[in-house]
Order: C-alpha cells, then sequence, then structure tokens
C-alpha cells in the first residue's frame, strides 16, 4: 500500500522535497493511515510535517477523546500539534450542515497552513470517498464538474495521497501494522445522504452490479478530469474575446457571437459568468443556465429573467446582458419598538406607521395600509423589523406554522426584495407580514375586546 501512495505522489506531483505539508488529522481510519504513510515519506523527501485536528463538537466526549488520541498520537511521532473548535453558536447561513462544517474545518486548516507557513495541506480522502462524491454528484444531477470527483491536488495547495488506495487497503494495513484508530459514530447516522450511499447503494451496486463498483466510479472520475479541464481552459480563453465586455456589475456578451458557441462551451461560460458575481460560487443550478440560454437563442429586445443572488439578465439589442441589480449579500437590518398609541417612521422604507387602540364596533377587514389586530393577544412589545433567520408565523385559518423564507419562496419573492418587506413581531412570532399575511393568533374574534389599529402611510 505504501508503494501505492508513493506512486500517487510521484503521478501527481503532490509534493516537493522541503516543503511543509499539514496533515488533517480526525483520528480516524483515513486520517490515521494518511500521517502513517506521510511519516515515512517525510523522512525521504525532507518534509516538515504539521499535526492539525479539528474538534466539530458535535459528539460530545466523543468528539474530545477523538483530539486526545490525535494529540498523543502526533506526540509519539515527535510531531507540532495544532487543534481547534468549532463554535457551536456559529450558523452556517445558505449552506446544508455537512457544508458548514467542511467549510469552518477547511478555515482552520488554512489558518494553521498560514501560521506555520505550510505549503501544501494533505486530507485523508481515499477511492471510496470518491466513489461516494461521483454518486452524490449524480444524484444531484451534477455535469462534468461533479461527475470528475474530486481531484488528487486542488489549487496546488489541497493534495489527496491516498485517492487511489481503498478503504479495504487501508483497514488491512492498521490491522497488519497493529496501529489503533478511532471510529466516527456519526459515520452510521443515515440522515446523511452521503452515509446512505456508502452503507446502502455503494454495497447494493457493489453486490448485484460490479464488485469492482469503487474502482469504476474512481476510474470515470479520473477519464473526466482531463475533459473537463479542457473545456476550463477553453473557456478560460473564450473570457478573453471581445465579444465579452466587463463593465460595474454588469457584463454584456454579443449575442450573435454566444449562440455560435458549442452548446457545451456556452453553458459552462454562463455558470462561469453567473458565478463570478458570487463571492461563495454557488447558488446556481442548470435551470437557471437554461433560462439564460433560452433567453439568448429567442434573443427578442426587452425580454429578461431574474436570476439567483440579485442578478437580472435581459436582452437589449444585440446585446445579453447580466446585471447584478443590488449588492444581496449586505443585508441591512432594521428594528424599531412600536409606541402604542404613537407614531414611527421607518427611515430604510420612508414610511410612518400609526397606531391606536380602538373597538371591535369600529373595526373594518385588514387592508395595505390599514391593519387591525387583537391587543390583548399581542404579546408585546410589538416591534417593526425586517427578517430575520428562523422568522416563523401562523398563516390566517391555519393552526400549524410556516417559515417566513418558505412563504417567500412559495410566493416568488426575489431574494434580493425580500429584507424591505416589513414585519410586525411581537415576544412570541411574527404577526403581519406586509402585502402578504396576517397570524391567526392575532386575529379579530367574537372575544375580541380591544383591538389595535395600524396605519402605514407613505412620507
Amino acid at each position: 500500500m505504501i508503494e501505492k501512495v508513493r506512486s500517487t505522489i510521484e503521478k501527481y506531483n503532490l509534493l516537493e522535497k522541503g516543503e511543509r505539508v499539514v496533515v488533517a488529522l480526525s483520528g480516524g481510519p483515513d486520517s490515521t493511515v494518511l500521517l502513517e504513510v506521510l511519516a515515512l515519506v517525510a523522512q525521504e523527501v525532507d518534509l516538515s510535517l504539521i499535526i492539525a485536528h479539528f474538534n466539530h463538537g458535535l459528539r460530545g466526549a466523543e468528539s474530545d477523546e477523538d483530539e486526545i488520541f490525535s494529540r498523543n498520537l502526533s506526540g509519539k511521532r515527535g510531531f507540532v500539534f495544532v487543534s481547534g473548535k468549532m463554535d457551536q453558536k456559529k450558523k452556517g447561513k445558505g449552506f446544508s450542515p455537512e457544508d458548514f462544517y467542511r467549510r469552518e474545518r477547511y478555515k482552520f486548516l488554512n489558518k494553521v497552513a498560514e501560521e506555520y507557513q505550510a505549503q501544501k495541506i494533505a486530507l485523508g480522502h481515499n477511492m471510496q470517498d470518491q466513489a461516494e462524491t461521483v454518486l452524490l454528484n449524480l444524484l444531484r444531477g451534477s455535469g462534468l464538474e461533479g461527475l470528475k470527483g474530486f481531484l488528487p491536488i486542488r489549487e496546488g495547495r489541497y493534495i489527496r495521497p491516498l485517492i487511489e488506495i481503498s478503504r479495504q487497503e487501508i483497514i488491512s494495513f492498521l490491522i497488519k501494522e497493529g496501529i489503533p484508530c478511532r471510529q466516527d459514530s456519526s459515520n452510521e447516522d443515515k440522515r446523511y445522504l452521503r452515509n446512505q450511499i456508502r452503507l446502502e447503494l455503494l454495497p447494493y451496486l457493489k453486490e448485484k452490479f460490479n464488485p469492482k463498483i469503487e474502482e469504476s466510479l474512481a476510474q470515470m472520475a479520473e477519464i473526466l478530469r482531463p475533459e473537463d479541464e479542457f473545456i476550463r481552459q477553453y473557456i478560460t480563453n473564450t473570457l478573453k474575446l471581445p465579444f465579452i465586455r466587463r463593465q460595474q456589475n454588469q457584463i454584456l456578451l454579443k449575442i450573435e457571437d454566444i449562440n455560435k458557441l458549442n452548446p457545451a462551451i456556452r453553458w459552462r461560460l454562463f455558470k462561469i459568468l453567473l458565478e463570478s458575481f458570487n463571492p461563495a460560487k454557488n447558488g446556481f443550478s442548470f435551470i437557471h443556465i437554461k433560462s439564460l440560454d433560452n433567453l439568448a437563442k429567442k434573443c427578442k429586445s426587452g425580454k429578461r429573467v431574474v436570476l439567483p443572488s440579485g442578478i437580472e439578465a435581459r436582452c437589449e439589442y444585440e446585446d445579453l446582458i447580466l446585471e447584478r441589480k443590488k449588492d444581496v449579500f449586505q443585508q441591512v437590518e432594521y428594528e424599531y419598538t412600536m409606541n402604542i398609541p404613537g407614531s414611527l417612521y421607518i427611515k430604510e422604507r420612508n414610511l410612518t406607521i400609526h397606531s391606536e387602540i380602538t373597538t371591535k364596533e369600529e373595526f373594518v377587514s385588514s387592508s395595505k395600509n390599514e391593519i387591525y389586530l387583537d391587543l390583548d393577544k399581542i404579546q408585546q412589545p410589538l416591534i417593526i423589523r425586517n427578517r430575520r433567520d428562523g422568522d416563523w408565523f401562523q398563516p390566517l385559518g391555519m393552526q400549524g406554522s410556516q417559515k417566513i423564507k418558505n412563504l417567500f419562496i412559495d410566493h416568488k419573492i426575489p431574494r434580493c426584495k425580500r429584507n424591505e418587506i416589513i414585519l410586525f413581531v411581537d415576544r412570541l412570532s411574527v404577526i403581519w407580514i406586509e402585502n402578504m399575511h396576517l397570524n391567526d393568533r392575532v386575529k379579530i374574534t367574537a372575544e375580541t375586546k380591544n383591538v389595535l389599529r395600524l396605519d402605514i402611510v407613505e412620507s
């Protein structure tokens, strides 16, 4: 196995003599073998190893024991050991939990590499991890970029020396050498799609169709990598052509030239251009690329489509224009406390809200600018603000609750507009959403005694 890893390192030129390498060590089988192999290679090519362990803290004492194990293993080898722990109060906005944890781990590894001036960061991904990644992306409907899997070396920095080693080879090596390791119980949790693929789908495919399915998927990824790189390089050259012009918050494309491109090139070009507006380089799916492609093909001046991240695409005569209307990544939050009775000016919307207490006899159905609520059911103070993560309300006439985010999606409210919408909020939940909904909890009923009347006046 060690010879195979040496061959992989040489094949992809993963390491250079005298380099400083951060080794990501979780304490599990893969990273433990990674450390053992690199410890041997380090002596041969004069590497300096820094061992980095990131404690996610998701499994309580078990996570802490992983850290202790990793520290002791590194100490026995005489390596520098650095650990970090995730702040459990942090939340990943717009990311799945798995993706958020991965991003936090990479932040930590990059920080360690910077502190120790390391040239490489070694990761313990093996052949089965590659097969899982390819299947995961296949199920999501990915193109070449996803089906090529992860790379042996990425950005000239992140290396995967075990990418051509099977998990069985790793386990056999540990048993033969009598090397202990930790087992992550969360790997058995089938709530995560990757675990379902590893525990159910891969074994099924291996038994029913191909006993070497992992090798086949890894081989497919290896075949597709140079093809993906060829398209990527072609796009890089295409971006330099004169029919693509960049201005502030705008990209202008000559429709005639765009439509001459092969669809494979055109679609990838659209994806890269859209991602250039988004620091996270995500959020765009095939449906967005296809809608942009259809817009270019129909070529009707004045036609437009709204895309994620506040981007609008439109045709203007001979040009297809991509424009980000505003910086949606900087959310301006506002929040005011409403005096009852009293008046309140909302400067972010240039509106004034007047409140007064009245009786049920004077109640008329709520309208766009005039709202009636059961005062006694409001858990004061009454707050006037825009949305926050986790906001929810109880729709009028319904028993259950609904997240504000889902409501905006259902009503197709553009992301760039969602922060402008006024919400009335008490200590329990959102009770009114501008131009949309009233919370069932505060509606006027036969038992209502005191009515709160709110008038919204444009200033």
